[in-house]
């Protein structure tokens, strides 16, 4: 298979790209009506984690982590 020429290999990689790159979808949503980018369904992400278990349980993970990083510092006297 001959090698593509530069121009071939460019044209690729901004096709690639513009898949992965693809525009945000932009809905409102079901809970509380403010425009969103559709990355967890039909709620926003404040609402998704108010309203599901995997929110609620994400956020109490992201807080944990949260906390415990300030323990350590205070613990570490900075």
């Amino acid at each position: 298979m001959p090698d593509p020429t530069g121009a071939e290999r460019q044209r690729r990689w901004r096709e690639r790209q513009a898949e992965r790159l693809a525009p945000a979808v932009r809905v409102p949503c079901e809970a509380c009506g403010i425009i969103h980018t559709g990355a967890h369904g039909l709620l926003c992400s404040r609402c998704w984690e108010r309203l599901t278990v995997e929110g609620r349980a994400a956020k109490a993970l992201r807080v944990r982590k949260s906390r415990a990083k300030r323990r350590k510092l205070v613990d570490d006297g900075l």
